[in-house]
């Protein structure tokens, strides 16, 4: 951590210390099944240090809706970014600035390709180490048979899974919701992914990293 990072850290109590450690000890053990991205990782350890106010701000959720009782004060908008040099005229050969919408997209889809490729690395690894052993070590083996729930259940039915994971609180409940957050998200339901996320955040503090 750099040095400007470590000033605009706030202090934090031992309780939230602790937490912050547990955190961060899941999101290695998740990360090394593919079932979180380091991006994913990244955001989730600063916010559990403070850094960020939420946890969960991969992949857009609705945004809030100002009021509009509210006045909005004008803003400034630089003419680089309205496509102008300093004198007001168009810059030649400048390349449309990336919508929000692209970029979420491709952060999107880094997220689901790079997760894929981890978990298919583990699934080696354990292939290789043979069948007994696979029942033991990889805790990913089940994704096939989730992906296939996430596919014929309804909205309903999922957002209620993501409370029931939560709500049992299990041995491998870190590993369950992260499995079921990965699925969401390879199924491009990323508002239910979204609240899986804010789910795992939860657990993640609560709950020993998994097979530690």
């Amino acid at each position: 951590m750099s040095e400007a990072s470590k000033s605009a850290q706030p202090a934090l109590t031992e309780y939230e210390k602790c937490r912050a450690r547990n955190i961060a000890r899941n999101n290695k053990r998740l990360r090394e099944l593919g079932l979180i991205s380091a991006l994913e990782e990244k955001v989730s350890n600063d916010a559990a240090l403070g850094i960020h106010a939420s946890a969960s701000s991969i992949g857009g959720g609705k945004k809030r809706k100002t009021s509009p009782s509210t006045p909005l004060s004008p803003t400034r908008k630089s003419t680089r970014l309205q496509g102008l040099d300093p004198d007001g005229k168009p810059l030649e050969d400048m390349p449309p600035p990336t919508t929000s919408h692209e970029e979420r997209r491709r952060q999107r889809q880094a997220i689901i390709e790079e997760c894929r490729e981890a978990r298919q690395l583990v699934a080696l690894r354990v292939m290789e180490a043979g069948a007994e052993q696979a029942a033991k070590e990889n805790p990913t083996a089940t994704y096939e048979h989730c992906l296939m729930r996430v596919r014929t259940m309804s909205d309903k039915g999922l957002r209620n899974r993501v409370k029931a994971i939560e709500r049992a609180a299990g041995k491998h409940c870190v590993v369950k919701m992260a499995l079921f957050k990965s699925c969401l998200q390879d199924e491009d339901m990323w508002d239910i992914a979204e609240l899986a996320t804010q789910a795992l955040e939860r657990l993640k503090a609560l709950q020993a990293p998994p097979d530690e």
